[in-house]
């Protein structure tokens, strides 16, 4: 099932002979990256049918790091600063902006904060440049261009000029009003003249005229595309496919931008803003109805791991009942995998003090109990919390695991929030109908 020998050593001392049904089914699902939705009777060996794989790519992943690899996303991105296609830089990007493979889908979902990233490359010297962004999830943003010089945060200094969601325009902390406010499904499409120094937007084929006058000194500085997002999503076209809206005037595609006008970023790899991962950031989140229930799967976990070594999954028990300093410490110190009871969780994380940012697994166990007990609002605001798009491009795998798949709410929730999950059912749906009620009458006998 392709299971590290060392998790299968752990499993041979626990007399795991063989695999169950439903670990059969669902290790090599999860460890493909899909996302799974699973329901067996309790025994079936369904703690060890998720634990074991997020173990291992917990795993796989701090030890890639550690080697300085993120060879894995490196040798993904090694062309991420001198590629021949534009895109935006896993390199040069706020510490809760998530990038896909492919440089071209940005996600930053803090709410509380701004997030931002350029280009792999930029233009200088002379041109008229054009590229599109697609807002594609609802939030907050501005997108525009920027100079080495600028934050991250576009248009709060004098060197990065954006256009929010919100109809302003912003240089210098200026915001002005521009255009119209654009949301879900617009696509803005960004202008840079630096022959005459000018630079527009445009929604969705309107041209919103001048505005701005790009100052005489910034004439020899780098230009770069750029956003900067609230808890919202865009997509970006640079001219590697047709544009939505193509432009008029001249203005050409900054993949068609002429070769002497084009320089590289200077942020290289090395220079990665989110290297470090934070260390209250864990990559796993395993949320369970009951504080018994927490405890053993957290129990699981420590013997799975038994002989994985160099680097070290660091896991945390979130509960109530225990003192909350304790737990805080210990994610101050550094956690990988996180295992707890919702109301525990809820108030670490509103208080900041457990980050969701680098999160890649979003398991709910019981789930028809956690739905059942009242915590369907609670695990919706979590999963909008979480970037569907990791730092290092790789997808929100979420695994939920029940009684019955055939529950309304299970579906229902399901249908909402996963992506394209695979049902693996072993338990099979209740044999009376829920059209069938069951009624009983009472009588009273009596005898002659």
């Amino acid at each position: 099932m392709g299971v590290m020998p060392e998790l299968g050593q752990a499993v041979e001392e626990m007399d795991w002979s063989l695999p169950t049904d439903v670990q059969a089914e669902a290790i090599p699902m999860i460890l493909g990256g899909g996302d799974v939705l699973m329901a067996a009777e309790t025994g079936s060996g369904k703690t060890g049918a998720f634990c074991l794989p997020i173990i291992q790519i917990v795993y796989e992943t701090l030890r890639d790091q550690q080697e300085g690899k993120g060879s894995k996303l490196s040798s993904h991105h090694s062309g991420s600063t001198h590629s021949a296609h534009w895109k935006m830089s896993p390199y040069d990007r706020g510490d809760a902006m998530a990038i896909d493979p492919e440089g071209l889908l940005c996600q930053a979902r803090d709410a509380q904060g701004w997030h931002g990233t350029r280009t792999n490359k930029a233009v200088v010297g002379g041109g008229k440049y054009y590229y599109e962004a697609t807002v594609t999830d609802e939030g907050l943003c501005r997108v525009g261009w920027s100079t080495d010089k600028a934050t991250l945060e576009l248009g709060i200094d004098k060197f990065g000029f954006g256009f929010g969601g919100t109809g302003k325009k912003s240089w210098g902390k200026q915001f002005d009003s521009y255009g119209e406010a654009y949301g879900i499904n617009d696509t803005i499409g960004c202008y840079l003249d630096l022959d005459k120094m000018e630079i527009k937007w445009s929604k969705n084929g309107v041209d919103f005229g001048k505005a701005y006058d790009i100052q005489a000194h910034l004439k020899n500085e780098r230009f770069y595309a750029a956003v900067t997002l609230k808890n919202a999503e865009m997509k970006f076209n640079f001219g590697n496919t047709p544009f939505k809206y193509p432009p008029q005037g001249g203005f050409k595609a900054l993949s068609n931008a002429p070769s002497e006008n084009v320089v590289q970023s200077r942020i290289v790899a090395s220079g990665a803003v989110n290297a470090k991962p934070a260390s209250n950031a864990p990559q796993a989140i395993i949320i369970e109805p009951s504080r018994e229930l927490a405890e053993q799967t957290f129990n699981q976990i420590q013997k799975f791991k038994l002989h994985l070594s160099n680097p070290t999954i660091r896991e945390l028990l979130i509960i109530g009942g225990v003192n909350i300093r304790d737990q805080v410490e210990v994610l101050e110190t550094g956690v990988d995998v996180v295992v707890g009871t919702p109301g525990r969780l809820e108030d670490l994380i509103s208080t900041g003090r457990l980050a969701l940012h680098q999160c890649r697994f979003f398991v709910l166990d019981e789930a028809d109990g956690l739905l059942s007990a009242g915590y369907g609002d609670m695990i919706n605001r979590l999963h909008q919390q979480i970037p569907k798009v990791t730092n290092d491009g790789k997808r929100l795998q979420m695994i939920v695991c029940s009684a019955t798949l055939h529950s309304f709410d299970v579906k229902k929730m399901a249908e909402r929030l996963m992506y394209f999950p695979t049902w693996i059912d072993l338990k099979g749906q209740d044999a009376v109908p829920e059209t069938v009620h069951h009624v009983v009458r009472l009588f009273k006998i009596r005898f002659l």
